[in-house]
């Protein structure tokens, strides 16, 4: 007859497991394990050193006992310190991170395993810790405090299921201050708790930010040199308490999604707290702090029944760009989000980033998720990388599962095509040329949009039989060529490739006066190069001097600006530009075809000679 007898006693869980384990097993399986392994020698090494027994593993997670609080926190705390210096070196194949909880409490003693509640929650404290953090109960954290040298932060009461317990961080280096949970009224509706709470958990999945500390943070103006509009989300109102949680995950929610988009800078969740704490004014943001645009408004919420309020402020004009107010009930919280952070987004993309062209383009795309690859694929294209190149041929992809038409598919294909071709990338290049061609004359036949007209243009003269007049027509057939800066950056183009560089020039300085933000330099790096071979030399300083030396602008435009100086005798910061050109990719080959002109070509190579003899 078994033995009825249940044996019991006060332990000290620790638990711990791999950060994103699937994530890592689907990209690579093998390297996964062997890392793991790797990982997992260290922590049973410090099991022994501190005296903790292993006493359950499940692939990448591990649960062990041990004699005393300090030796368990002190445990943990060398193991995620010497993780952190394992991924700081470039020898792991797949970087891993864990997470840590530890709880003291009953448990359940069977055979050499351990169960009940005293190890449940120390599994929920390890759920709930930060990527490299430690988070402990507060049974832990009485029995250390005072007798460690570690700084802790309380996060307030939590409550998973039928576990209700205190929790603290151990503040390590690094890591995030979080905020206390606050309590929450008992009558508020369980639709809201339970649909903000796993908003929360999707914005801060996204954004890792979004729980940096709020209280001491600084706000800096970034010395970085971009022409990115910076955008600031304002911690948003409530009208009660109850409403607090909902706000803040409309904040945060806010904040994931227009991160997201790589043609603005969006500020951290920590830096809109800080401004609020602050309370700096809308000349402060954007004088001393460089901040363009302000997302602000407040959420009510009445029974089952919510309305939400939402601003777009450009601070240069002092003008309210849109507002949003949108009544909703609390179960439609996340379709809520979605709507109003793509009115947001498109809102910003017209009048900070791409102006009329973003309009030209947004109905092709039918939910959030399709309109943000769409114009990410426009700021990674117009990087002009391989790297770029790469993300924008992944983005088309991911746009073609999503069933979006198969013409803005195909339009997005063709131009992938013809950079990877001049990036030098394709491993078939008349192989590509051939699909290109292929899938431009169908897109010009069977829809003949502006862009398509575009496109073909320009492959014609980069790719094929450089026929200008062929070129020229298709450019005539374009609606209206003012109507947004494509059609003046392929104008440009046509013009400087045909050797009609005035035109060319007019057509690139409209481009810039069009959109907002010249994304990823492209018109700047084309202008540049016809600035110089025009011999427009203040022009070419004005435009250039702003943005120097962004890394971005790529390696051309610094040798034109290097060759100026060299003629104005200034050969000290000639070699400096020209050498931070060649650090960002500028290379001989790329002489001729931005001058378009023998004669600039000869000038620009004459006035860098004593460089370019001094690299060979």
């Amino acid at each position: 007859m078994p033995d009825k007898k249940i044996n019991r006693k006060i332990a000290v869980i620790f638990a711990t497991d791999v950060v994103g384990y699937s994530k890592h097993m689907e990209a690579n399986e093998s390297e996964t394990i062997l890392n793991l392994r790797d990982c997992e020698a260290i922590l049973k090494g410090l099991f022994s050193k501190y005296e903790g027994r292993l006493f359950n593993t499940g692939g990448d997670s591990f649960l062990a006992e041990f004699p005393s609080a300090v030796s368990a926190v002190e445990c943990a705390v060398e193991f995620q310190d010497a993780i952190k210096k394992r991924n700081s070196t470039n020898d792991p194949s797949v970087k891993l991170d864990f997470r840590i909880g530890i709880n003291s409490g009953d448990v359940v003693i069977e055979n050499e395993n351990l169960l009940g509640d005293g190890v449940n929650i120390a599994a929920r404290l390890e759920a709930l810790s930060q990527t490299g953090g430690v988070t402990i109960s507060k049974s832990i954290h009485d029995f250390v405090k005072g007798k460690t040298k570690f700084e802790f932060n309380d996060v307030g009461l939590q409550k998973v299921k039928q576990n209700e317990f205190h929790a603290f961080d151990i503040l390590l280096e690094g890591s995030q201050k979080r905020r206390p949970q606050k309590s929450v009224s008992k009558n508020k509706n369980l639709i809201v708790i339970a649909s903000v709470t796993v908003l929360c958990v999707i914005a801060a999945s996204i954004f890792y930010e979004n729980f940096s500390s709020r209280q001491t943070v600084e706000i800096e103006k970034s010395n970085i040199v971009s022409n990115k509009p910076i955008i600031l989300v304002k911690p948003f109102s409530s009208s009660s308490e109850d409403d607090d949680l909902a706000s803040q995950a409309i904040t945060e929610s806010l904040i994931s999604s227009l991160s997201q988009y790589g043609g603005v800078r969006t500020l951290a969740s920590s830096t809109s707290y800080a401004v609020k704490q602050k309370a700096y004014s809308d000349a402060d943001l954007m004088e001393k702090f460089g901040i363009n645009f302000v997302v602000s408004g407040s959420i009510q919420t009445f029974g089952t029944n919510s309305r939400l309020f939402a601003e777009v402020s450009d601070l240069k004009t002092n003008q309210a760009l849109m507002s949003i107010k949108e009544d909703f009930k609390l179960e439609e919280i996340f379709d809520v989000q979605d709507k109003i952070g793509r009115s947001i987004l498109e809102k910003i993309q017209v009048e900070a980033v791409e102006g009329t062209k973003a309009l030209a383009s947004k109905n092709d795309f039918k939910t959030y998720e399709q309109y943000l690859l769409s114009i990410n694929h426009d700021v990674e294209w117009r990087k002009w990388t391989k790297e770029g190149n790469s993300n924008a041929i992944e983005i088309t992809e991911k746009l073609k599962e999503l069933n979006v038409d198969k013409y803005v598919v195909e339009n997005l294909e063709v131009w992938n095509i013809h950079q990877n071709i001049l990036l030098g990338h394709s491993e078939n290049p008349e192989a590509d040329k051939a699909i290109m061609l292929e899938l431009s004359d169908n897109l010009v036949s069977k829809r003949g949009r502006d862009d398509d007209y575009l496109i073909r243009a320009i492959i014609e003269l980069e790719h094929f039989d450089e026929n200008c007049e062929y070129a020229a027509d298709l450019l005539n057939r374009i609606a209206d060529p003012s109507a947004n800066t494509d059609n003046f950056i392929t104008s440009g183009f046509i013009h400087s490739r045909c050797t009609n560089l005035e035109k060319a020039a007019e057509s690139f300085r409209q481009a810039l006066l069009l959109e907002p933000v010249d994304l990823g330099y492209q018109v700047t790096r084309m202008y540049s190069g016809i600035l110089y071979a025009l011999n427009e030399y203040e022009p070419l300083k004005e435009l250039l001097e702003p943005l120097l030396p962004d890394p971005d602008l790529l390696g051309m435009p610094f040798w034109f600006y290097a060759a100026v100086l060299s003629e104005e005798g200034r050969e000290d910061e000639a070699r400096k530009y020209y050498e931070l050109g060649i650090t960002y990719g500028a290379d001989e080959k790329w002489i001729m075809p931005m001058l378009n002109t023998q004669e600039a070509s000869d000038r620009l190579r004459r006035n860098l000679s004593d460089y370019m003899n001094a690299s060979n």
